[in-house]
Formats: structure tokens, sequence, C-alpha cells
């Protein structure tokens, strides 16, 4: 839900209310310039909790006439009102949180969840690796299959890996250097003799097929 429109019904719902207190023989006119929450509000069943409680006010008080008028067209009130709706999204948080609806609480608290989590993963001292792959968080799964996720994360069964657990002596490799997943796949030449030898496996299996 936006933002700026669930302020914009906010500040509707709470003119609709302070006019609903006023004495029965004053009729009060409300101009508001987002036709979005005037239609919303004349529904009685729309999927916002706010729309339908100005709704039920306004049924109730025929008195109170609600209108649009045009945005920035020189209307003091309005304007003011205007800019009080986006100084309360600029600042994060709305007066009356209690009377949000669960929808639209729950899409801000998930959308401040996400920027906070993305500002940690971009400032964060860990997995620079995945960082450089994935710079951006998001809530969906990944397509990446076991043997991607321990080649890139380079948790797995890596003497370097091991050694950080104490789980083994040492992170070298008795041919060339330390043990990690780049040098397993690049540069060990026990593992490009064994990808050979399973080449060779695979080769005269076929040919005996033959």
């Amino acid at each position: 839900m936006d933002i700026v429109f669930q302020a914009e019904l906010t500040a509707l719902h709470e003119a609709v209310i302070y006019a609903s207190h006023l004495p029965n023989h004053n009729t009060s006119k409300i101009h508001a310039d987002n036709r979005a929450s005037i239609i919303a509000s004349s529904n009685s069943t729309s999927t916002n909790e706010t729309a339908r409680k100005i709704f039920k006010i306004l049924l109730t008080s025929p008195r109170i006439k609600v209108s649009w008028v045009e945005a920035q067209a020189g209307n003091i009130g309005n304007e003011r009102a205007d800019k009080l709706a986006k100084d309360v999204t600029r600042h994060g948080q709305l007066n009356s949180l209690n009377k949000l609806p669960k929808p639209h609480m729950k899409g801000l608290l998930r959308t401040s969840m996400l920027e906070e989590w993305q500002t940690s993963w971009k400032n964060g001292d860990t997995g620079r690796k995945i960082y450089n792959i994935m710079p951006s968080v998001s809530l969906r799964p990944t397509n990446w299959i076991r043997e991607d996720v321990i080649f890139f994360s380079q948790q797995g069964p890596f003497p370097a890996y091991l050694k950080r657990f104490h789980l083994s002596d040492s992170d070298y490799c008795s041919c060339c250097g330390i043990i990690t997943a780049l040098h397993h796949a690049s540069e060990c030449i026990y593992t490009a003799y064994e990808e050979a030898s399973a080449k060779l496996r695979t080769r005269m299996t076929e040919k005996g097929r033959q």
C-alpha cells in the first residue's frame, strides 16, 4: 500500500471524525485533492479499513460533504494538509499507528526490515564473496543448488574452512597452497587429475558398451 495514500486517508478520517462532533445544524465541507482516497471512502466494501470507517461516518452524517479539489491550486487549507501528510511519510510513522490497517502496518515493517537488512549486508564484513554476486537482499529464495552454495560461501569440506573451527590441523594442500574452494576448482593438480581420471573412466565405460 502507498504510504502517501494511507496518510491522506488517515487525515480524511480525522477530519470526518472532527466534523461529526460538530453541532447538527452545521454543514461541513471537506476538500481533498487525493481522488483515490475519496473513491475508496465511498465504497462500503473497500479492502482498506480506514476507508470503510470513513464510509460509515459519512453514511450516518449526511451533513458532512467531501469533495475533490485540484492539488496545488492555491487552496491554503488543502496545501497545509498536503504538506503535513508528506511530512508524516518522511518521518516514517503516523500519529495514530493503532488506527492503521494491519496489512499496511505489515508493509511498513517489511519495508523497514528490508532496508535495515540491506544496509547491514552492504556494510558488513562477512560474506563479501556472496555480496559481489548478490548485492541486493531479497525474501525470494535463489535457485542455487547445494554445490553452488558450498562453493561460493566456501563453507564446506575444505581444509581452509575446517581449520577455522579446529576440525583440521592444516589448511594447506600438499601440492601448492591453501585449500579453498577456488583452489580446488582452478589450481589444484590433484583435482585436475581426479577430473581427468573421471573423464577417462567415462570414456572407457562408453566404449565398453559399444
